[in-house]
């Protein structure tokens, strides 16, 4: 694979004494037998707490633990996303509640949680790490130790309607920025019906930020300074904030609801049928198949860059792994499940049934799934051509707090509180006091 090493490096990552004396349980629920406060039990009850987009994985995740293990697994929904996510996390975590077990971590939490001492070590008995793609590991291991089960991966891609673009006269998505203004202007102009031209995530959360470094990226800029502060309000990040303000009151191909939406809303809404562009994450693919308006009316495609920057790499890497509250009691029932989320057959299920992105690399493979009784999912091999053009966000133990901030002052300026320039440069101040200075 192009975007991986070709060989899957060994990783001799906490593969605790302990665990060759555990008994395992039959199937793929095998573990080791403690947690950061105490070994518990490998029987009775655990709670995962799960991001609210993730409650049918959670489900099929429920339904085979049952099955596998005399533990039982209880699931709980989170308010929002990301950032509402960690903000419950948190409070969990300042009560040192043992109230839920296991939970999702993003990632650009590990550092943070590591740090804090909020989650604990994952004891990788049935060495399923050594089969997976290297940065998904790499984003939950701190200091040699793994701290989290990676779950599936993610990257950012451009939905599009098919059939919109065809009966207007394209063939094809737009590769930069202005070819999808123009090419939404014009199927808008075309259609009589109220489109939707772009739609994005523009609220105050995580996905704004998100969205301001795609632009950023994808105009061949970055937020590594030359001293190694990072900084926002640069030229290229000005016209990115810019680029997007433009996108609402200029070019008016995005409606001014976006300031305050979120990733499963732009899905809902295209999920509709009246929006001809989106960008989002795989796992709006699976929902859209399920006799809906844009049922195989739709496809995705690399993201868009700015002209003259076809190489820029401006798909923000995502993903998610499992990791053990600290203060749970129940260790070893947390350490079998995160086990099996790490195997062949919960990652299958994961792409087949609810299109995320898998982090064993066999999966990529068309080998893989000649042996399988399922067919290859056909988004695979969309997305691995997406995931080689991805970036990391800034890999830093307070980047909830830098993000806070970016974000806040941008969704200032799509609301016009203030200019591109004037919302990044206050944004510069405090990150200069808060976040560089420390």
């Amino acid at each position: 694979m192009a975007w991986e090493d070709s060989t899957i490096r060994r990783r001799q990552i906490i593969k605790g004494a302990a665990a060759g004396s555990t008994a395992l349980v039959a199937g793929c629920l095998g573990g080791g037998d403690g947690n950061g406060s105490g070994n518990g039990s490998a029987s009775g009850s655990i709670k995962f707490v799960h991001t609210s987009s993730f409650e049918p994985s959670a489900k099929d995740f429920k339904n085979a633990y049952g099955k596998k293990t005399d533990a039982t697994l209880k699931i709980q929904s989170t308010p929002a996303e990301s950032s509402s996510s960690r903000e419950y996390y948190v409070n969990q975590f300042a009560a040192q509640s043992s109230s839920f077990d296991v939970g999702m971590m993003d990632v650009i939490w590990p550092a943070e949680f590591v740090n804090a001492g909020w989650a604990a070590k994952i004891k990788d008995s049935k060495n399923h790490t050594d089969a997976m793609l290297k940065t998904p590991v790499e984003t939950a291991t701190i200091d040699g130790s793994l701290y989290g089960m990676p779950m599936f991966t993610d990257a950012n891609a451009l939905y599009y309607r098919t059939d919109l673009l065809k009966a207007a006269g394209y063939d094809k998505p737009p590769s930069t920025y202005m070819e999808l203004v123009n090419m939404a202007q014009d199927i808008m102009n075309q259609s009589n019906k109220d489109l939707n031209g772009y739609i994005w995530q523009g609220g105050a959360t995580e996905g704004l930020t998100i969205m301001w470094l795609n632009w950023l990226w994808g105009m061949g800029g970055t937020v590594q300074g030359d001293n190694g502060n990072l900084v926002v309000n640069s030229e290229k990040g000005v016209q990115a904030l810019q680029h997007a303000v433009d996108l609402i009151y200029k070019h008016k191909v995005t409606p001014e609801a976006t300031a305050s939406s979120g990733t499963d809303g732009n899905r809902q809404t295209f999920q509709q049928g009246k929006t001809i562009f989106m960008r989002n994450w795989p796992y709006a693919y699976a929902l859209f198949q399920d006799n809906t308006p844009v049922t195989d009316k739709f496809a995705v495609a690399t993201m868009p860059k700015s002209e003259g920057h076809k190489n820029a790499k401006n798909s923000c890497i995502g993903g998610w792994s499992l990791f053990i509250n600290s203060f749970s009691k129940n260790g070893a029932a947390a350490q079998k499940l995160a086990n099996y989320v790490g195997t062949a057959e919960a990652q299958e299920k994961l792409a087949v049934d609810r299109s995320r992105l898998p982090v064993r690399a066999e999966l990529y493979e068309d080998a893989y799934w000649k042996k399988s009784d399922n067919d290859k999912p056909a988004f695979l091999d969309r997305f691995g051509e997406i995931l080689n053009q991805t970036s990391a966000r800034p890999a830093i133990s307070n980047y909830s707090q830098w993000s806070n901030i970016v974000y806040t002052e941008c969704n200032k300026a799509l609301t016009q509180q203030k200019s591109p320039q004037k919302a990044l440069d206050d944004a510069q101040k405090q990150i200069d006091n808060d976040i560089n200075k420390s």
